[in-house]
């Protein structure tokens, strides 16, 4: 049987495997390390106290703050008796899924349709207004773009639902909508 870790062990095991993983999701790990910290602190922290458990830099340190406070995972807290600024994270993990999923459909899926719609209207519109007739070629690539904007719509309704039944933590349906979507797909 392995002999159990001191809690600071454990906690700096958590923060690393945060920032591990956040390259995957294509978010920087001095990003992620700094959520992982504040959320695994018991009180709020101020910059330079994250600057010296993460050792990094006091611009790497604000950057990645500016950022977390957009994405609003973390927020401002005041501490009496002193003008620095403290953070927190966001510790209710339901919400920070919610907003992380919003922040990526906000970041991602939203300026692609925007793109591909632009994309759509140059390929087929004249500077007057009017409709060209497109070759066949073209009019392949406007076929597959449009499936592909077909498949980000369905991907914006599936969302919505999902971060409906998240935002009001109905448990019971993500569970029927997960057996739903895990039979579906013969797992």
């Amino acid at each position: 049987m392995a002999a159990a870790k001191d809690l600071t062990t454990s906690k700096q095991e958590f923060i690393n495997c945060w920032g591990d993983m956040a390259s995957h999701w294509g978010v920087s790990r001095t990003m992620a390390q700094i959520y992982a910290l504040l959320f695994v602190s018991a009180e709020p922290l101020d910059t330079e106290q994250i600057m010296a458990d993460l050792g990094i830099s006091r611009g790497n340190a604000n950057i990645n703050l500016h950022k977390l406070l957009d994405w609003q995972i973390i927020r401002k807290v005041e501490v009496p008796e002193t003008r620095r600024d403290f953070f927190e994270a966001e510790k209710d993990i339901w919400k920070l899924t919610e907003r992380i999923i919003q922040e990526r459909k906000s970041r991602e899926i939203h300026p692609l349709t925007d793109s591909i719609t632009q994309i759509q209207q140059s390929l087929q519109e004249l500077p007057d207004g009017s409709t060209r007739q497109m070759t066949p070629e073209e009019a392949e690539f406007a076929q597959n773009l449009q499936r592909m904007q077909d498949f980000l719509r369905l991907f914006e309704q599936v969302s919505g639902i999902f971060l409906g039944l998240l935002r009001e933590r109905k448990v019971d349906q993500l569970t029927s909508l997960l057996g739903l979507f895990t039979e579906m797909s013969g797992r």
